[in-house]
């Protein structure tokens, strides 16, 4: 089946969002608790460790293995440009299947029905074909459909195909002379407004094919030139805005002036760029074109559960067909909708008015329930009142045994019904005013920091235990856009289509967006940090590597190092209850 993005390989698989819980939007402080009165910096120590010395003992089940950023660079670096990455599993990256999955993806919520309403309608040309407007940008799927591939992770991003609409640019051959050669400066003052970049292509940090990727520069943005080079393997090396060089033979002169657009393009109002929908049924085929679908011709029968991102739709007769970001075509009853997360953490301005430590009431038993409020510390005491999920209350005491938490007079909370953001000083290796991300497993809380001034803070979901999400200090060395991610759940596959705003920080580990669920306070990952969209799309623009306009992603250079993380603690996973009623079919671990 082809694809449009960079295909990233995961240890992890998504997970359903369960019914829909209280949001407290970024920004905005809940009000349902006494205002408290703020600690001093030596209460909320002592509280911490108070908090620490009352933890359970850390279970020892061995971890997750994970490849390391510089073996999986290493194995990466005589890829092309445009051809296909590694892969560690090259047999995920071709959907030819003997099979069809019906099985919901684990923990998921049921999807709904896709309000026909929300998608537009595609244009049909005389041949019965949709229409594609040339002179729009291209979408996440056509701007990293080339993407560079050096530098990508064991969970690697890899191109294995495109709609089929780019121009093609012929390869100039390497010559003797060519291959020795040192850049020097060539004049350049073409009659244009701008150059338009052909395709997504890598972006050199210097004049030469073999020197780092800086990122990649998506298809159709329209660029400022600084200067030009003669260099080795292509005869004009050119300088763009803001940094990096591309060879000419993969930019065209422009009468109009620059243009580029954030990416992934995100319509006003909306939580993610696109409408996702998961792939439902029995031996379901996705076909090339328009034509075929109708037909019923030519089909490829997928393979595991496969979660798509849906462009348009198109009405023929009584039958709907949508049109998938990656070229496919699908018959609207076998796919349903995933609904994103509402969620979001807090901002700095909402972070000032709060005292730390703070926390989000939400049940690690019951996270959907109301949280009850105790009288004094006891669970036999009289119940004061409930608080919905994910309502913000302040940390002021912990009881002598440390199970239960005081967040107002005569309030008492158990200590596993919160999910407590503690402030921490900064790693000794971050430089002073640096900006850095502290993940807490045990709290599954994420502080965004500069120096030891919070200004974002969170809720997320990490690895459950035996799929863990690595603990230590590492930087994020490249940011995607958008990337698809593939990768196994047991003995069956998964596709997840254009997951955005994802950043790698140690191998095949990321943050990146969730839009299949909202456990965001529960650990039901495969190993990644999973954020809501609105964080995600934060944490994307905040962090460095910085990712200029109009680029799909970039990788960490010297000059631009990537944002520290530090994770810490462990997750622990919420004890079942039985159901005599309910056997269990499988169980799968999440992305």
């Amino acid at each position: 089946m082809p694809l449009g993005l960079p295909l990233i390989l995961f240890a992890c698989a998504p997970v359903e969002p369960p019914a829909p819980i209280a949001p407290v939007d970024a920004g905005t402080v809940t009000a349902q608790v006494p205002e408290p009165d703020a600690a001093p910096a030596e209460s909320a120590q002592a509280l911490h460790f108070a908090w620490e010395a009352t933890a359970p003992e850390p279970s020892d089940d061995g971890g997750v293995m994970h490849a390391t950023a510089p073996a999986l660079l290493d194995a990466l670096e005589n890829s092309e440009d445009a051809g296909s990455a590694l892969s560690l599993e090259p047999s995920l990256s071709q959907s030819v299947s003997v099979g069809a999955s019906t099985e919901a993806l684990p923990g998921e919520e049921e999807p709904q029905v896709i309000t026909e309403s929300e998608v537009p309608v595609l244009e049909l040309g005389p041949d019965g074909e949709p229409l594609i407007d040339a002179e729009e940008p291209a979408t996440g799927t056509d701007a990293l459909a080339q993407a560079d591939t050096d530098g990508l992770d064991g969970g690697s991003p890899a191109v294995v195909g495109t709609d089929g609409d780019e121009d093609v640019v012929a390869e100039a051959p390497l010559t003797d002379v060519d291959a020795g050669m040192e850049p020097y400066a060539i004049p350049y003052a073409p009659d244009a407004g701008s150059l338009r970049v052909r395709r997504s292509i890598a972006v050199r940090s210097e004049p030469r094919q073999d020197s780092p990727s800086l990122g990649t520069v998506a298809q159709d943005m329209r660029v400022r030139w600084k200067g030009a080079m003669r260099g080795p393997d292509c005869e004009t090396w050119v300088e763009i805005e803001p940094r990096g060089w591309v060879c000419e033979r993969y930019l065209e002169q422009n009468f109009r002036e620059p243009r580029v657009r954030p990416l992934p393009r995100l319509e006003e109002g909306a939580l993610t760029p696109g409408i996702y929908a998961r792939v439902v049924g029995h031996r379901v085929r996705a076909y090339p074109s328009l034509a075929l679908a109708r037909r019923k011709r030519q089909g490829v029968l997928l393979k595991g559960s496969v979660t798509v991102k849906l462009l348009g739709q198109v009405k023929v007769g009584r039958r709907t067909f949508w049109r998938t970001s990656d070229g496919q075509y699908f018959e609207a009853r076998v796919l349903r909708e995933h609904r994103p997360s509402d969620f979001s953490g807090l901002d700095a301005e909402a972070l000032a008015s709060l005292p730390m430590p703070f926390g989000w009431a939400q049940s690690r038993t019951a996270p959907r329930t109301d949280v009850v409020v105790r009288k004094a510390p006891d669970a036999s005491a009289e119940r004061e009142t409930v608080l919905p999920p994910r309502t913000l209350v302040s940390v002021r005491e912990l009881s002598p045994d440390g199970q239960w938490v005081r967040i107002a007079e005569d309030h008492w909370v158990a200590r596993d019904d919160l999910h407590v953001a503690w402030p921490l000083a900064s790693p000794s290796i971050v430089e002073p005013g640096a900006r850095w991300l502290d993940v807490d497993l045990e709290a599954q809380t994420l502080i965004a920091y500069e120096g030891d001034r919070p200004v974002y803070a969170t809720l997320i979901s990490s690895g459950k235990p035996g799929t863990d999400t690595p603990e230590g200090l590492f930087r994020i060395w490249v940011k995607f856009a958008e990337a698809d991610m593939t990768g196994t759940m047991g003995s069956a596959s998964y596709r997840v289509a254009t997951v955005p705003w994802t950043m790698f920080f140690e191998g095949d580990f990321a943050l990146h967006t969730a839009y299949w669920h909202d456990r965001f306070g529960e650990p039901v990952s495969h190993g990644c940090i999973n954020l809501a969209p609105r964080d995600a799309r934060a944490l994307y623009g905040w962090t460095t590597p910085e990712v200029p306009t109009g680029w799909s992603m970039a990788h960490a250079t010297p000059a631009d190092p990537g944002t520290w993380v530090r994770i810490r603690g462990q997750a622990h996973e919420a004890p079942k209850k039985r159901r005599k009623s309910a056997p269990v079919v499988a169980t799968v671990r999440d992305l």
